[in-house]
This record gives C-alpha cells, sequence and structure tokens, in this order.
C-alpha cells in the first residue's frame, strides 16, 4: 500500500470536490492500480462518511476532532488493524485539512453576478479576464467577478450566448449547462441551451464538450457543431454555418439545403421560419447577405425556388406547389 500523505492528501482533495475531473481521474488511476489501493481509498472514504458530525465543527476544537476521529476509525473493522493503526496518525490531519477547506471556501468564494435580457435586448459582458460574451435576448448567464480557482467557470442557464474566450493554457474556460460542460483554453463558440437541447458552434479554435458526468466527451473544431438531445442523451454532429449571424447579421449559404436554410434565418431574424415541401427539392442554395431585410431574402427566396410564403400565427411557412 502507498501510505503516503501525498496519496491521502489526494483522497482527502478528492472527497472534497467529487466534481473536479482531474481528480476524479487520478482516484481512479489509483483505485485501479492494486486491490491494496482500492482498500485504502475505501478505509479512508468511510472514515470520512463516518466521521462527518465532526467535520461539521468547522475548526472550533480540533482535539475534539482528532478523538472523534478516533472514534469513527474504532469502528472500521478489525480486519484492516494495519490501515487503522497508520491512519489513526493522521486522523486528525484529515479532519483538519477538510475543515481548513471548508474555511478556505468560506474565505473565497465570490458571489456570482447573474445577468438577464429580455425580448430584443443583447447585451455584453466583459470578464476579468479579458474575454467577452455577447448574451441574444431572453437569456440568463451567471460568472464569478474574480477567478480563484484553476478553471474559469460560468454558467449558461438560459438562451444563447456567443463567447470570445481569452487563451490562458493554464486556466480552462468552462461553461455549465445543467449536467453539460463545454471547456475551451482560447476561442469563440455560440451556445444555445434549452430544457430539451444544446447547440454548440465553434467558430475559431477547438472546444470539448461533456454531456455528462463520466460520458465520453468530444472535441469540435472551427466550422463543426452538434446538437445534443439532453433527454435522450443523444447527439448529432453537423457543419457550422451562420452561427454568429444573428450578431454580425451578415449570412453565408455554401450548397446548403432550404429546410437549414430556414432554420439559420430563424436564429439570425428571430422568427420561426419552417419549410413545408409540397414537393422534394434537392437544389442547394448557395448566397451571401450582409444587414439584408429579412423580407428581400424571403423573396430571393421565392425566385429561386418557386415557393410561397403565408404567415400562420407567429411562423412564417415556406411552402413549394
Amino acid at each position: 500500500m502507498r501510505n503516503h500523505p501525498e496519496y491521502l492528501n489526494l483522497i482527502v482533495r478528492y472527497l472534497n470536490n467529487p466534481q473536479d475531473e482531474s481528480l476524479h481521474a487520478a482516484i481512479t488511476s489509483y483505485r485501479a492500480e492494486s486491490p491494496e489501493n482500492e482498500l485504502h481509498f475505501k478505509e479512508v472514504e468511510r472514515i470520512w462518511q463516518l466521521s462527518s458530525k465532526s467535520s461539521r465543527l468547522n475548526l472550533l476544537k480540533v482535539k475534539d476532532a482528532e478523538r472523534n476521529f478516533k472514534f469513527s476509525l474504532k469502528a472500521v473493522s478489525s480486519r484492516s488493524s494495519g490501515i487503522t493503526k497508520w491512519l489513526s496518525g493522521v486522523a486528525a490531519g484529515i479532519l483538519i485539512a477538510g475543515a481548513g477547506l471548508i474555511f478556505f471556501n468560506t474565505k473565497t468564494k465570490t458571489e456570482l453576478i447573474t445577468v438577464k435580457t429580455g425580448a430584443g435586448q443583447i447585451d455584453t459582458i466583459a470578464l476579468v479576464d479579458g474575454s467577452k460574451i455577447i448574451l441574444a435576448e431572453n437569456s440568463i448567464i451567471k460568472y464569478p467577478g474574480k477567478f480563484h480557482e484553476k478553471t474559469r467557470d460560468v454558467s449558461l442557464d438560459k438562451g444563447r450566448a456567443f463567447f470570445l474566450i481569452s487563451k490562458d493554457p493554464k486556466h480552462a474556460f468552462r461553461v455549465n449547462m445543467g449536467e453539460s460542460r463545454v471547456s475551451v483554453l482560447g476561442t469563440s463558440f455560440n451556445l444555445i441551451f434549452s430544457k430539451s437541447k444544446i447547440d454548440l458552434d465553434v467558430k475559431t479554435g477547438r472546444v470539448l464538450f461533456l454531456p455528462y458526468k463520466d460520458a465520453v466527451s468530444s472535441i469540435l473544431s472551427a466550422g463543426q457543431g452538434l446538437t445534443y438531445n439532453i433527454s435522450q442523451k443523444q447527439f448529432v454532429a453537423r457543419q457550422s454555418q451562420n452561427s454568429d449571424s444573428w450578431i454580425t447579421k451578415e449570412l453565408v449559404f455554401v450548397d446548403t439545403p432550404l429546410e437549414e436554410v430556414c432554420k439559420q434565418l430563424s436564429g439570425c431574424y428571430g422568427v420561426e421560419i419552417i419549410f413545408d415541401p409540397g414537393k422534394r427539392i434537392t437544389k442547394k442554395f448557395n448566397a451571401t447577405f450582409k444587414n439584408e431585410d429579412l423580407k428581400d431574402i424571403l423573396k430571393v427566396l421565392q425566385e429561386t425556388y418557386d415557393v410561397k410564403i403565408r404567415k400562420e400565427g407567429t411562423q412564417l411557412v415556406l411552402k413549394t406547389p
């Protein structure tokens, strides 16, 4: 068994923050190396759980904390007396480390800033690291005033946002959306988050997408995108086009199917546009528009595809004869 303080410290840090991906990977590797290591981890974890009442003392009485830990150690099966003897010498250290982390987090906890946008409102947020977030209408994002950790974490709770992230190889930038996460070092990308799905489009650089804890992650490069179905836990990879058009009002279509054209126009102009084909259309659309009125683009589509446009409630429906 690797009875060294560094491994105990690793386990303590992991038990304090099991969501940390690097700590999770290190612990998984350590436990898999030998049955002895696995037993070591289990015993420390059991003591940690048995002494949860002691950990809530929050540094008030270290001697009492040590006594509580030793009492917990006695509850551990006698078959592991070797481990118990060693751990009894560092029991108080575990508690002090845990309580110290509670104290540290209390002192360094940064209050999150919440930004919400209403209908027709776009907001630009400048982060302390030089990164920029452009928040679309009807969206919510949370971020700290300062980044204290090894990662730069923000949360997109709802809606759409475009991210331009400053490079910092030592501090990954992470966007959390429910169980899902996007991690980058320095790039630009567009995100749409709703209760049912996530749309990710990479403008420059590369990003890592983790759909949920312990899932297989995916790496996307510039020009690539994906749509993730949250309830089914499945995603579809696709080519990314015009993901930032809602900001730039510039649209470039290259061999784009008409149905996809309608989706991208909807995202750019905030109007739901649906293609309802009466007959199959195989002809792809190639065009570039910049700061054009939607009605002018729709006229081009009418002339190109011989479609009729009608309004149904809040929707615009393109239909072929």
